[in-house]
């Protein structure tokens, strides 16, 4: 009888105390607190500034942006919702966690990579913001070889089936 009245307690203080979301929609990314083991794009003070991050092609979604932010060496993607992403990266050598949170408003990527422990990070954080910076440019890149390449094989194949220059659309060009 005492185990049951315990258990049926104990369920409904579970249960009522559950609000049913375990974290707000869409979080800011923000500043950085006082200790120099952060960089955000969201502080404005010179130590722990991040140049702002623009997304020049609007056809790029938020989950392939935190993809290949997902796919750097030693990085796990803790959280990831319409515009907001919580990432844990794990130091090689020390196994330190450091948290890396991403949003996306319009075309503008607010970054936040700070350490959890410790109160220097010997410019650990502000490297990882710029190689994520680094990759997505470097994605960018490749994205727009891509296509070029894809129009320079249209344009071959065309040459291929199609041998007479006269018939070659005006859209294709070299």
């Amino acid at each position: 009888m005492w185990k049951q009245l315990v258990a049926t307690i104990g369920i409904i203080t579970l249960v009522g105390c559950s609000k049913g979301e375990t974290m707000a929609k869409h979080p800011p990314v923000t500043a950085c607190g006082d200790s120099p083991n952060c960089v955000s794009t969201a502080d404005t003070r010179k130590k722990f500034q991040l140049a702002p991050l623009y997304i020049a092609n609007d056809s790029v979604t938020f989950s392939t942006i935190v993809a290949h932010i997902a796919a750097m060496p030693r990085a796990e993607v803790v959280t990831s919702q319409d515009n907001y992403a919580h990432l844990r990266f794990t130091t090689k050598v020390l196994r330190f966690v450091d948290d890396v949170e991403v949003s996306l408003a319009g075309n503008q990527l607010a970054l936040r990579s700070a350490s959890r422990i410790g109160y220097y990070d010997f410019g650990a954080n502000r490297q990882r913001a710029e190689a994520i910076r680094q990759r997505l440019t470097d994605v960018r890149a490749y994205h727009a070889l891509s296509e070029q390449l894809v129009d320079i094989r249209a344009n071959v194949s065309f040459f291929i089936f199609h041998p007479i220059a006269a018939e070659r659309p005006q859209s294709l060009s070299w």
